[in-house]
């Protein structure tokens, strides 16, 4: 966990570097609208756009290993069942 965390402060540090070394303004056209910007908010917002999309793009695999992990689970459970009845019955012909 505090690898995580030193990760995260060496990137902020990194993000608020970057920052602070490109503050030109640019203007952004979009459609029929301008904005006038600095840089490293455009190339910040594109990044997390991207960063978001990316994360919703993998979505449908996680929900799609989520149900074959419940799948899995409930046939191990019908196999353990299925192990337990046939153990009870070979102590039964046993005795």
């Amino acid at each position: 966990m505090s690898n995580l965390i030193i990760v995260l402060l060496l990137g902020i540090i990194i993000a608020l570097i970057f920052s602070f070394q490109n503050q030109t303004e640019v203007v952004i056209y979009f459609i029929n609208l301008a904005f006038t910007t600095k840089i490293s908010t455009v190339l910040f917002i594109t990044f997390a756009i991207g960063v978001l999309l990316a994360f919703i793009s993998v979505i449908p695999v996680l929900f799609k290993y989520k149900r074959e992990i419940s799948r899995l689970n409930r046939k191990i459970k019908d196999y353990e069942k299925q192990l337990k009845v046939n153990q009870e019955q070979q102590k039964s012909t046993e005795n």
